[in-house]
Formats: structure tokens, sequence, C-alpha cells
């Protein structure tokens, strides 16, 4: 059992059909980094308003991920620069089921996400687009035609849901990426990334109550933070992307890593 795994057995569970009612496709969202350390009290403090997803008697899961992107890394740079209409295409496999999504993440003006996705029938979850995907993908990007394979991630997740609320809250941890070359990076090793996913921004979410009431909450741990984990991963694995509006955001991570390993 991970020291992690610990903190989330006194939740009530819910399934996977039960989730669904808060599948949140279209949402606000809002992301902390936190030292894995702080998961102890949040997650005691959160139980009573939140049930677990649990399948199977598994209450962590794996995720992984192909990300993909044009040869002028349009999603990239658009992310980078903040533009309100923009995109974030990959290929989600829920490895414990064995379920995989080919998904397409934007983010509209509003700064509402909205996901549309189409379950993969190929048998490697990382296979070849085939036709059928690739007509989707023409339906939602509109440079769908250049997409290429950029990037892998993989995390653990906890997942937990307030069904009144239409509200889920997910713990990631063991963030990896690997390059098409094989190569392996883990920046965010000792910390977690929450996100908040509501399908109406409300800031009487139990879970800000407890950042705010914080009595060690040290900028950036704990305060929402401009983070994607497809934009960290590129810019962690290709020293050459240019970043100059991400910079702040960078260095908050790096300050987030150095104040968790004490805290920890």
């Amino acid at each position: 059992m991970s020291v992690i795994e610990n903190f989330f057995t006194s939740y009530m569970h819910i399934g996977l059909q039960e989730l669904e009612d808060v599948a949140l496709m279209d949402r606000s969202e809002k992301k902390y980094i936190i030292p894995i350390a702080w998961c102890d009290d949040i997650s005691t403090n959160l139980s009573k308003d939140y049930n677990i997803l649990e399948i199977e008697k598994t209450r962590q899961f794996r995720y992984d991920n192909l990300y993909f992107d044009t040869p002028e890394n349009i999603c990239l740079q658009d992310h980078i620069r903040g533009r309100k209409n923009r995109f974030k295409v990959r290929i989600r496999s829920y490895s414990n089921s064995n379920i995989s999504f080919l998904e397409v993440k934007s983010r509209n003006v509003y700064g509402r996400s909205q996901k549309m996705r189409i379950q993969r029938t190929s048998e490697k979850w990382d296979g070849p687009i085939t036709t059928k995907e690739q007509k989707f993908l023409a339906n939602c990007v509109p440079f769908a035609a250049e997409l290429k394979p950029v990037l892998y991630s993989s995390y653990s997740r906890y997942t937990i849901a307030n069904i009144e609320k239409g509200e889920r809250i997910t713990f990631d941890t063991n963030l990896e990426y690997t390059t098409l070359k094989g190569e392996i990076f883990t920046p965010l090793d000792g910390l977690a990334i929450v996100e908040l996913k509501q399908a109406d921004t409300d800031r009487r979410s139990p879970l800000i109550s407890i950042f705010r009431n914080r009595t060690d909450r040290r900028s950036p741990l704990g305060r929402t933070i401009r983070i994607s984990k497809y934009i960290l991963g590129r810019l962690h694995t290709n020293k050459h992307l240019s970043a100059k509006a991400y910079h702040e955001s960078l260095k908050e991570l790096t300050r987030a890593k150095q104040v968790g390993l004490s805290i920890t």
C-alpha cells in the first residue's frame, strides 16, 4: 500500500456509473500543487462530504496518455500564450479497466473546459489513429490532419466526488513522462496535483476552505496555479522549446518542489 493510499481508507465508495452523474464534460477547473503529506489532513476533512471512486475493490487508478501536436506545436504554443480558444489532443488509457479513449479537450473564451471523446477499439491502447477517429478529430480540431504523437505520460489518480454539488476532486501522483525515444522524466517527485472540477464555479467548495485555513500554506502550495500536465511534460523533455509566457508558472513549480520537500 502506497503512502497516499492510506489517506483514503475511510471513504464511502461509489461506482463508475454513479460517477458518470458528475462526468463534467463541460466544467470549470482549478489546479493546485501540494506536498503528498498534506493529503492525509485534506482527505480526512473531505471524507464526510465526498465519496471515492472504487472499481473491483480498487481506488487508485493508473492513467496512461499519449499526447498529439502539430509540427509547429500549435497546441503547446496556444496554451503557453494563453489563447482563449485552444485544444489538447490525447489518447487516454484507463489501465485498470483496459479501456481507452481518443480525447479532445478544449478551452473556450469563458475559461470553461470541454471534453469530447470516442472509445478506442484498437488492440493496443496507443495504436495508430483509425479512419473513424480521424473523422472525429476533424470535427473537433481545425488542424486535425497535422497532428502527430509527441509525448507519453502516466500517473496514479484518486477521484472523489460530491454528486449533489456536481463536483469532483482528483489527486494525481507519480507523474512520469516518456519521450518517443524512451527517455523518462519525473519532475514532481513528492508532490501531488489536485484538480477541483465543478459544473459551476463555487468558491464555497470545502477544498478551497481547507487550503485557505492551512497555517503552513506557503506560495505556491495550496494556491491555484496555471499548470497543464501536457505543457509541463513538453517543457521538461525538450529544453529547446520557447516558453517565455510560461516562465512564471515554471518558477512556481520549482518553488513548490523546494517548499514541498522541506515540509515532507
